[in-house]
């Protein structure tokens, strides 16, 4: 049940019939993983504790550099060499200190991805290179969790959810379904060879917190089945439908190995 702060810290959203009482302590009760603590994972989190999300992990071992700061704009120039997940924590706490907020300053792999997916309920997609992606996509529909997923590089984004493993969305693609084969780094370029525009960055993570908080709320209407590109230099949305592959290596057929 709401205590008095809390329905006057989240009032403006209680008020709203799509949320109401019974909605906010969902948001309280969620468990939810981000990982990757950049450009992405930095609105997330900031949206995600605002909303009163009750319990985030966010998982980042790197550090901030001075190249970080045109787009991940939680982190200060003070902040430089220190780690990101636990400034990350630190300044999402400072937003709602009433939420829990654990931090891992370790590198997503194969020993501990499972553990870190089944015990949360969302997994947010906030990472920047592709073998994590796919990584934490595989994991997503084995531990049947909703993956929540956002890219971005120079002014163009994407955000997608893939639930290809949850009951009611059985059919609906999984990540490898939407991106078949890894590519290399020819292919898909990061942001440190091709650039980033911050706001678009921005722009990608508001729309995962926002898919996020409406996964829980059971909103009918996500980004499941849909992929939406962001074409930042045009001010374009463009919304791509999305299905599974009977061919998967991830969904498709069980009696496959994964890439």
């Amino acid at each position: 049940m709401l205590n008095d702060k809390d329905l006057e810290r989240y009032a403006r959203q209680v008020i709203m019939p799509a949320i109401g009482e019974s909605g906010q302590e969902k948001l309280l009760s969620a468990r939810v993983l981000v990982v990757g603590a950049g450009g992405l994972g930095t609105p997330v989190l900031l949206y995600l504790a605002a909303a009163g999300i009750g319990n985030i992990t966010v998982v980042d071992d790197d550090d901030i550099s001075r190249s970080d700061l045109n787009r991940q704009v939680i982190y200060r120039d003070c902040d430089i060499g220190s780690s990101k997940s636990h400034h990350a924590a630190k300044a999402a706490s400072a937003l709602n200190p009433d939420i829990h907020i654990a931090q891992l300053a370790t590198r997503l792999s194969s020993f501990n991805v499972e553990e870190l997916v089944t015990t949360h309920d969302i997994v947010i997609d906030c990472t920047d290179n592709a073998e994590t992606r796919y990584l934490l996509g595989d994991a997503a529909h084995h531990c049947c969790r909703p993956l929540v997923f956002g890219g971005a590089v120079r002014m163009e984004g994407q955000v997608s959810v893939f639930q290809s493993s949850i009951k009611g969305h059985f059919g609906s693609p999984c990540y490898r379904c939407v991106f078949p084969a890894m590519p290399d780094a020819k292919q898909a370029p990061g942001c440190s060879e091709a650039g980033i525009l911050g706001p678009i960055v921005g722009l990608v993570g508001t729309i995962q917190a926002l898919e996020t908080i409406k996964l829980i709320l059971d909103q009918p209407r996500t980004l499941t089945g849909r992929l939406l590109l962001i074409e930042g230099a045009g001010t374009e949305f463009i919304e791509v439908q999305t299905s599974a592959r009977l061919d998967c290596n991830c969904c498709g057929d069980p009696a496959k190995d994964l890439l």
